[in-house]
Protein backbone atom coordinates (compact mmCIF):
# COMPACT_ATOMS: atom_id res chain seq x y z
CA UNK A 1 0.00 0.00 0.00
CA UNK A 2 2.88 2.34 0.80
CA UNK A 3 4.28 1.98 -2.72
CA UNK A 4 0.85 2.55 -4.17
CA UNK A 5 0.52 5.78 -2.21
CA UNK A 6 3.89 6.96 -3.46
CA UNK A 7 2.93 6.12 -7.05
CA UNK A 8 -0.30 8.06 -6.83
CA UNK A 9 1.44 11.11 -5.42
CA UNK A 10 3.81 10.95 -8.73
CA UNK A 11 1.49 12.13 -9.79
CA UNK A 12 -11.91 33.02 -1.59
CA UNK A 13 -17.15 33.73 0.32
CA UNK A 14 -18.33 36.95 -1.36
CA UNK A 15 -21.45 38.31 -2.93
CA UNK A 16 -24.86 36.83 -3.62
CA UNK A 17 -25.37 34.06 -6.14
CA UNK A 18 -25.84 35.16 -9.71
CA UNK A 19 -26.37 33.19 -12.87
CA UNK A 20 -24.44 33.73 -16.07
CA UNK A 21 -25.96 31.99 -19.03
CA UNK A 22 -25.26 31.71 -22.74
CA UNK A 23 -27.01 29.81 -25.50
CA UNK A 24 -24.90 26.68 -25.00
CA UNK A 25 -23.43 27.26 -21.53
CA UNK A 26 -24.75 28.12 -18.08
CA UNK A 27 -22.69 28.62 -14.96
CA UNK A 28 -23.47 29.65 -11.41
CA UNK A 29 -21.23 32.50 -10.30
CA UNK A 30 -20.82 33.10 -6.54
CA UNK A 31 -18.45 36.04 -6.73
CA UNK A 32 -15.96 36.68 -9.53
CA UNK A 33 -12.38 37.15 -8.36
CA UNK A 34 -10.85 37.33 -11.84
CA UNK A 35 -11.72 37.49 -15.53
CA UNK A 36 -9.39 35.72 -17.95
CA UNK A 37 -10.19 36.74 -21.52
CA UNK A 38 -13.76 37.26 -20.23
CA UNK A 39 -13.88 33.80 -18.60
CA UNK A 40 -14.64 34.11 -14.88
CA UNK A 41 -12.68 32.61 -11.99
CA UNK A 42 -14.96 32.41 -8.96
CA UNK A 43 -14.49 32.51 -5.22
CA UNK A 44 -15.79 28.95 -4.89
CA UNK A 45 -13.16 27.75 -7.38
CA UNK A 46 -10.44 29.38 -5.29
CA UNK A 47 -11.87 27.83 -2.12
CA UNK A 48 -12.03 24.44 -3.80
CA UNK A 49 -8.46 24.76 -5.05
CA UNK A 50 -7.28 25.62 -1.53
CA UNK A 51 -9.07 22.69 0.08
CA UNK A 52 -7.82 20.27 -2.56
CA UNK A 53 -4.30 21.66 -2.65
CA UNK A 54 -3.95 21.54 1.13
CA UNK A 55 -5.88 18.32 1.59
CA UNK A 56 -8.39 19.86 3.99
CA UNK A 57 -12.22 19.95 4.07
CA UNK A 58 -13.97 22.65 2.05
CA UNK A 59 -15.12 24.47 5.18
CA UNK A 60 -11.56 24.66 6.48
CA UNK A 61 -10.41 25.99 3.11
CA UNK A 62 -13.03 28.70 3.42
CA UNK A 63 -11.85 29.48 6.95
CA UNK A 64 -8.22 29.55 5.84
CA UNK A 65 -8.98 32.16 3.19
CA UNK A 66 -11.13 34.27 5.50
CA UNK A 67 -8.46 34.33 8.19
CA UNK A 68 -5.45 34.79 5.90
CA UNK A 69 -4.05 38.29 6.43
CA UNK A 70 -1.38 38.12 3.73
CA UNK A 71 -3.01 39.07 0.42
CA UNK A 72 -0.01 37.66 -1.44
CA UNK A 73 -0.82 34.18 -0.17
CA UNK A 74 -4.39 34.48 -1.46
CA UNK A 75 -3.15 35.91 -4.76
CA UNK A 76 -0.97 32.86 -5.36
CA UNK A 77 -4.05 30.64 -5.34
CA UNK A 78 -5.88 32.98 -7.70
CA UNK A 79 -2.87 33.27 -10.02
CA UNK A 80 -2.61 29.48 -10.24
CA UNK A 81 -6.24 29.29 -11.38
CA UNK A 82 -5.75 32.15 -13.84
CA UNK A 83 -2.79 30.32 -15.33
CA UNK A 84 -4.73 27.07 -15.65
CA UNK A 85 -7.49 28.92 -17.53
CA UNK A 86 -4.93 30.47 -19.89
CA UNK A 87 -3.39 27.07 -20.62
CA UNK A 88 -6.77 25.42 -21.18
CA UNK A 89 -7.85 28.22 -23.52
CA UNK A 90 -4.63 27.97 -25.56
CA UNK A 91 -4.86 24.18 -25.82
CA UNK A 92 -8.43 24.47 -27.08
CA UNK A 93 -7.31 27.06 -29.62
CA UNK A 94 -4.56 24.75 -30.88
CA UNK A 95 -6.80 21.68 -30.96
CA UNK A 96 -5.00 19.89 -28.14
CA UNK A 97 -7.63 20.11 -25.40
CA UNK A 98 -7.48 17.46 -22.68
CA UNK A 99 -10.83 15.67 -22.54
CA UNK A 100 -12.58 13.85 -19.70
CA UNK A 101 -11.98 10.64 -21.64
CA UNK A 102 -8.24 11.38 -21.60
CA UNK A 103 -8.38 11.74 -17.84
CA UNK A 104 -10.42 8.53 -17.52
CA UNK A 105 -7.71 6.64 -19.37
CA UNK A 106 -4.95 8.20 -17.27
CA UNK A 107 -6.67 7.28 -14.00
CA UNK A 108 -7.36 3.75 -15.22
CA UNK A 109 -3.70 3.45 -16.17
CA UNK A 110 -2.61 4.44 -12.66
CA UNK A 111 -4.93 1.89 -11.07
CA UNK A 112 -3.82 -0.85 -13.47
CA UNK A 113 -0.12 -0.10 -12.99
CA UNK A 114 -0.58 -0.45 -9.23
CA UNK A 115 -2.94 -3.42 -9.34
CA UNK A 116 -5.74 -1.58 -7.58
CA UNK A 117 -9.48 -1.86 -7.69
CA UNK A 118 -11.51 1.35 -7.66
CA UNK A 119 -12.28 0.80 -3.97
CA UNK A 120 -8.58 0.41 -3.14
CA UNK A 121 -7.80 3.49 -5.22
CA UNK A 122 -10.35 5.55 -3.30
CA UNK A 123 -8.92 4.30 -0.01
CA UNK A 124 -5.42 5.42 -0.93
CA UNK A 125 -6.69 8.81 -2.07
CA UNK A 126 -8.55 9.27 1.21
CA UNK A 127 -5.33 8.68 3.15
CA UNK A 128 -3.78 11.48 1.12
CA UNK A 129 -6.71 13.79 1.89
CA UNK A 130 -7.93 13.61 -1.72
CA UNK A 131 -11.31 12.90 -3.24
CA UNK A 132 -11.51 11.22 -6.67
CA UNK A 133 -12.64 14.57 -8.06
CA UNK A 134 -9.63 16.35 -6.58
CA UNK A 135 -7.31 13.70 -7.97
CA UNK A 136 -8.83 14.06 -11.43
CA UNK A 137 -8.35 17.82 -11.20
CA UNK A 138 -4.67 17.34 -10.37
CA UNK A 139 -4.35 14.85 -13.21
CA UNK A 140 -5.92 17.35 -15.61
CA UNK A 141 -3.52 20.10 -14.56
CA UNK A 142 -0.53 17.80 -15.06
CA UNK A 143 -1.77 16.60 -18.44
CA UNK A 144 -2.56 20.12 -19.65
CA UNK A 145 0.84 21.33 -18.52
CA UNK A 146 2.55 18.53 -20.43
CA UNK A 147 0.39 19.11 -23.49
CA UNK A 148 1.11 22.84 -23.70
CA UNK A 149 4.86 22.30 -23.32
CA UNK A 150 4.88 19.64 -26.05
CA UNK A 151 2.82 21.88 -28.32
CA UNK A 152 4.90 25.03 -27.87
CA UNK A 153 8.36 24.16 -26.50
CA UNK A 154 9.04 20.52 -27.36
CA UNK A 155 12.57 21.11 -28.64
CA UNK A 156 13.46 23.06 -25.50
CA UNK A 157 12.82 20.11 -23.18
CA UNK A 158 14.46 17.33 -25.21
CA UNK A 159 17.65 16.01 -23.59
CA UNK A 160 20.58 14.04 -24.99
CA UNK A 161 22.63 11.42 -23.16
CA UNK A 162 25.64 13.74 -23.14
CA UNK A 163 23.56 16.43 -21.46
CA UNK A 164 22.44 13.90 -18.85
CA UNK A 165 26.09 12.92 -18.21
CA UNK A 166 27.01 16.58 -17.80
CA UNK A 167 24.10 17.02 -15.42
CA UNK A 168 25.31 14.02 -13.41
CA UNK A 169 28.76 15.59 -13.03
CA UNK A 170 27.28 18.94 -12.03
CA UNK A 171 25.23 17.21 -9.32
CA UNK A 172 27.89 14.74 -8.26
CA UNK A 173 27.53 15.52 -4.55
CA UNK A 174 24.00 14.15 -4.59
CA UNK A 175 25.18 10.70 -5.64
CA UNK A 176 28.16 10.16 -3.37
CA UNK A 177 28.11 6.69 -1.84
CA UNK A 178 28.56 6.56 1.93
CA UNK A 179 28.37 10.34 2.27
CA UNK A 180 27.06 12.05 5.38
CA UNK A 181 24.54 14.85 5.39
CA UNK A 182 23.63 17.54 7.90
CA UNK A 183 20.18 18.97 7.69
CA UNK A 184 17.25 20.79 9.23
CA UNK A 185 13.94 18.95 9.34
CA UNK A 186 10.42 20.08 10.08
CA UNK A 187 8.28 17.08 11.04
CA UNK A 188 4.50 17.42 11.24
CA UNK A 189 3.06 14.24 12.75
CA UNK A 190 -0.32 12.79 11.95
CA UNK A 191 -2.59 12.37 14.96
CA UNK A 192 -4.90 9.37 14.33
CA UNK A 193 -6.62 9.69 17.68
CA UNK A 194 -7.21 13.45 17.44
CA UNK A 195 -10.99 14.05 17.69
CA UNK A 196 -10.42 17.67 16.62
CA UNK A 197 -9.02 16.67 13.24
CA UNK A 198 -10.88 18.67 10.51
CA UNK A 199 -13.50 16.52 8.85
CA UNK A 200 -12.31 13.53 10.88
CA UNK A 201 -9.15 13.37 8.77
CA UNK A 202 -6.12 12.88 11.07
CA UNK A 203 -3.76 14.20 8.39
CA UNK A 204 -5.63 17.43 7.65
CA UNK A 205 -4.05 19.49 10.42
CA UNK A 206 -0.54 18.39 9.42
CA UNK A 207 -1.20 19.29 5.78
CA UNK A 208 -2.51 22.71 6.78
CA UNK A 209 0.55 23.30 8.96
CA UNK A 210 2.79 22.20 6.08
CA UNK A 211 1.18 24.76 3.77
CA UNK A 212 1.79 27.49 6.32
CA UNK A 213 5.44 26.46 6.64
CA UNK A 214 5.79 26.49 2.86
CA UNK A 215 4.38 30.02 2.68
CA UNK A 216 7.05 31.17 5.15
CA UNK A 217 9.84 29.49 3.20
CA UNK A 218 8.54 30.94 -0.05
CA UNK A 219 8.89 34.39 1.47
CA UNK A 220 12.57 33.69 2.19
CA UNK A 221 12.21 32.99 5.90
CA UNK A 222 14.26 30.45 7.84
CA UNK A 223 13.31 26.88 8.77
CA UNK A 224 12.97 28.11 12.37
CA UNK A 225 10.45 30.75 11.30
CA UNK A 226 8.61 28.23 9.13
CA UNK A 227 8.47 25.84 12.08
CA UNK A 228 7.08 28.55 14.36
CA UNK A 229 4.32 29.27 11.83
CA UNK A 230 3.44 25.58 11.51
CA UNK A 231 3.43 25.07 15.30
CA UNK A 232 0.61 27.60 15.69
CA UNK A 233 -1.62 25.16 13.83
CA UNK A 234 0.04 21.93 14.97
CA UNK A 235 1.60 22.26 18.45
CA UNK A 236 3.14 18.78 18.04
CA UNK A 237 5.32 20.04 15.17
CA UNK A 238 9.02 19.34 15.56
CA UNK A 239 12.16 21.05 14.27
CA UNK A 240 15.29 18.90 14.23
CA UNK A 241 18.73 20.36 13.48
CA UNK A 242 20.74 17.18 13.07
CA UNK A 243 24.45 16.56 13.10
CA UNK A 244 26.05 14.70 10.18
CA UNK A 245 24.45 11.31 9.55
CA UNK A 246 25.10 8.71 6.84
CA UNK A 247 22.46 9.07 4.13
CA UNK A 248 21.86 5.32 3.94
CA UNK A 249 20.82 5.36 7.62
CA UNK A 250 17.90 7.71 6.96
CA UNK A 251 14.30 6.63 6.33
CA UNK A 252 13.85 5.53 2.68
CA UNK A 253 11.50 8.45 1.99
CA UNK A 254 14.00 10.89 3.49
CA UNK A 255 16.90 9.35 1.55
CA UNK A 256 15.00 9.85 -1.69
CA UNK A 257 14.39 13.54 -1.01
CA UNK A 258 17.96 14.17 0.21
CA UNK A 259 19.34 12.72 -3.03
CA UNK A 260 17.20 15.17 -5.01
CA UNK A 261 18.62 18.20 -3.21
CA UNK A 262 21.85 20.08 -3.56
CA UNK A 263 23.42 21.54 -0.44
CA UNK A 264 21.42 24.60 0.60
CA UNK A 265 18.18 23.44 -1.08
CA UNK A 266 14.89 22.66 0.68
CA UNK A 267 12.43 19.93 -0.23
CA UNK A 268 8.72 20.43 -0.80
CA UNK A 269 6.53 18.77 1.84
CA UNK A 270 6.50 14.98 1.46
CA UNK A 271 4.47 12.32 3.19
CA UNK A 272 5.36 9.20 5.16
CA UNK A 273 3.13 6.88 7.14
CA UNK A 274 3.70 8.94 10.27
CA UNK A 275 3.47 12.51 9.00
CA UNK A 276 4.75 15.28 6.75
CA UNK A 277 8.42 16.22 6.38
CA UNK A 278 10.17 19.29 5.02
CA UNK A 279 13.95 18.93 4.78
CA UNK A 280 16.76 21.38 4.12
CA UNK A 281 20.20 19.98 3.25
CA UNK A 282 22.71 22.18 5.08
CA UNK A 283 25.94 20.39 4.09
CA UNK A 284 27.46 17.10 2.94
CA UNK A 285 30.80 15.49 3.64
CA UNK A 286 32.74 12.37 2.73
CA UNK A 287 31.64 9.61 0.39
CA UNK A 288 32.94 8.28 -2.90
CA UNK A 289 31.65 9.03 -6.42
CA UNK A 290 28.61 7.04 -7.47
CA UNK A 291 27.98 5.33 -10.80
CA UNK A 292 26.15 7.01 -13.64
CA UNK A 293 24.34 3.94 -15.03
CA UNK A 294 21.93 3.30 -12.11
CA UNK A 295 20.69 6.90 -12.09
CA UNK A 296 20.83 7.66 -15.82
CA UNK A 297 17.12 7.19 -16.51
CA UNK A 298 16.02 9.04 -13.37
CA UNK A 299 18.35 11.95 -14.14
CA UNK A 300 17.13 12.16 -17.72
CA UNK A 301 13.58 12.55 -16.42
CA UNK A 302 14.69 15.06 -13.81
CA UNK A 303 16.57 17.19 -16.34
CA UNK A 304 13.62 17.08 -18.72
CA UNK A 305 11.34 18.09 -15.84
CA UNK A 306 13.57 21.05 -14.94
CA UNK A 307 13.57 22.20 -18.55
CA UNK A 308 9.84 21.66 -18.69
CA UNK A 309 9.37 23.92 -15.66
CA UNK A 310 11.31 26.70 -17.37
CA UNK A 311 9.49 26.16 -20.65
CA UNK A 312 6.14 26.24 -18.86
CA UNK A 313 7.07 29.49 -17.09
CA UNK A 314 8.07 31.02 -20.43
CA UNK A 315 4.79 29.89 -22.00
CA UNK A 316 2.79 31.47 -19.20
CA UNK A 317 4.62 34.76 -19.69
CA UNK A 318 3.78 34.67 -23.38
CA UNK A 319 0.13 33.85 -22.75
CA UNK A 320 -0.23 36.58 -20.11
CA UNK A 321 1.22 39.21 -22.45
CA UNK A 322 -1.48 38.58 -25.01
CA UNK A 323 -4.34 37.99 -22.55
CA UNK A 324 -6.83 40.29 -20.88
CA UNK A 325 -6.71 39.53 -17.16
CA UNK A 326 -8.73 41.43 -14.59
CA UNK A 327 -8.17 40.36 -10.96
CA UNK A 328 -10.81 41.66 -8.56
CA UNK A 329 -9.88 41.62 -4.89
Amino acid sequence: MKRRRQAIRAAVAVGALALLAAASHARVIDGVVALVNDEPVTFSEVREAVSEGMGIPMGDGDGFLREERDSRAVMRWIEALVESVLVRQELAKQGHAVSEADIDRAVESVMKANGMTEAQFREVLAKEGLTPRAYRRRMRLQMERGAIVRAMKFKDVTVTEQEVRDYFRENGERFLVGAQVRGETIFLPFAPADPQAPGGDPGATARLAAQQAVEELREGRTMQEAYEAARKTLPAAQLVDSDFVTIEDLLPEVQREVRRLRSGETSPPFFTESGVYIIRVVARRGGRPGDFAPVKETLAEELADRRSEKAYADILLELKKSATIDVRL
